[in-house]
């Protein structure tokens, strides 16, 4: 089941084959651009339909917490739910009021005030720089230099399809394409939670917790801005059909893909996904409602393309601090030889865990480190009086 190499103490657990794990990766990063490219159209289907949209989605956010709820209970009844902890349970509802909660309700009043759903998922595609830069400073996960310059060169065709959205499609305020920069702080923070601090809850269990933390942030705004409690959207073909749609693409979804990619396949990959989701956005509103960018939206579309690519294509750099916080690593979808302490250690160091041990063998008072084993005053090593 292992192998153990006496030269680098290091011990390499049995892996799935590279096959299988890249089909396994291309099918939850495909299924996540997909799914999270959908929350942008839904956006735009809830603003076209007469029922107000933050009551829609308050309802929306409330049924998907039922649904999934339900099936959570069924897990838990049969003891596969996952262990149910306070800190667990804070986590989930912190994340989630960030990345369901805040979010969406950025963007969907950014739609309101006219901002395109194109353009709207292409500056919440702007959310790689923001995650590369924490990611860097909290879970110890550096980009190189490639990324930079490939998510730089990203945000600049980001800016021009804003200046063309501005001139012609979308006809916004200025201060409304302010909006999805806040959705993009939070959906970044409640990304760094997930990742920084996993619960050992099951997906169902997380995903429960996070619907219903997003309805109070959906019900909070709605009685914030007004609107007082809302009401049930009438029961009509386009209200069930707007809502189906939101449910069962942009919510379990978006968001099932979206944590399933933090653990699979790390923070600033799943960030970096995020910046395909304005093509597939405008091909799919251009479809669906004939709102097509000008000549310099294409010119920016084609140069964030150019940049995606290029951060994709770069690899993450190990440079800095290369063993710290392996735990988070782990969870990351990271080689288990990676997250395994003392193996993941340089090869220099196995000396000096051999001679710690060697020390503690020939020390006859009880055991003490090594360290305060060594220092006592006038002895210089366990023999010695």
């Amino acid at each position: 089941m292992f192998r153990l190499d006496p030269h680098h103490l290091r011990v390499a657990l049995p892996t799935l084959p590279i096959g299988k794990k890249t089909l396994g990766s291309v099918a939850i990063a495909s299924g996540f651009v997909l799914c999270w490219s959908s929350g942008f159209v839904g956006s735009r289907l809830a603003v076209g339909i007469e029922t107000s949209p933050l009551g829609l989605y308050t309802w929306r956010f409330g049924l998907a917490t039922l649904l999934i709820a339900l099936w959570w209970g069924l897990r838990l009844l049969v003891g596969r739910g996952g262990r149910l902890r306070r800190s667990d349970i804070l986590m989930e509802a912190a994340s989630g009021s960030l990345t369901m909660g805040i979010y969406l309700l950025a963007m969907l009043l950014a739609v309101e005030q006219s901002v395109s759903a194109g353009v709207a998922s292409l500056i919440g595609a702007l959310q790689p720089l923001m995650a590369a830069t924490l990611a860097a400073f909290w879970l110890r996960e550096y980009s190189s230099r490639t990324q930079w310059i490939g998510m730089s060169i990203a945000t600049l065709g980001a800016g021009l399809c804003v200046l063309d959205d501005m001139q012609g499609m979308g006809g916004g305020s200025p201060w409304a394409y302010g909006l999805p920069l806040i959705g993009v702080v939070a959906v970044t923070l409640g990304s760094m939670l997930s990742a920084k601090r996993p619960t050992q809850l099951a997906l169902e269990g997380r995903l429960t917790i996070q619907l219903a933390a997003a309805t109070l942030v959906f019900l909070a705004a709605s009685w914030g801005l007004g609107e007082g409690l809302p009401a049930m959207p009438a029961l009509t073909l386009n209200n069930l059909s707007v809502m189906a749609f939101l449910i069962v693409l942009a919510s379990f979804g978006g968001y099932g893909f979206f944590v399933t990619s933090l653990k699979r396949l790390g923070v600033t990959a799943t960030s970096t996904l995020i910046y395909l989701t304005p093509a597939l956005t405008l091909v799919w509103t251009a479809v669906m409602f004939g709102e097509l960018p000008g000549g310099l939206g294409f010119l920016g579309m084609g140069i964030a393309s150019v940049g995606v690519i290029q951060a994709l294509a770069g690899k993450k750099s190990r440079l800095g601090r290369p063993h710290a916080n392996n735990e988070s690593q782990a969870g990351e979808g990271r080689p288990v030889e990676e997250s395994v302490a003392p193996a993941s250690r340089p090869p220099q160091n196995a000396n000096v865990y051999a001679s710690r041990a060697k020390i503690r063998s020939q020390t006859p008072w009880p055991r003490r480190s090594p360290r305060s084993s060594n220092l006592v005053k006038g002895r210089k090593s366990g023999r010695e009086t």
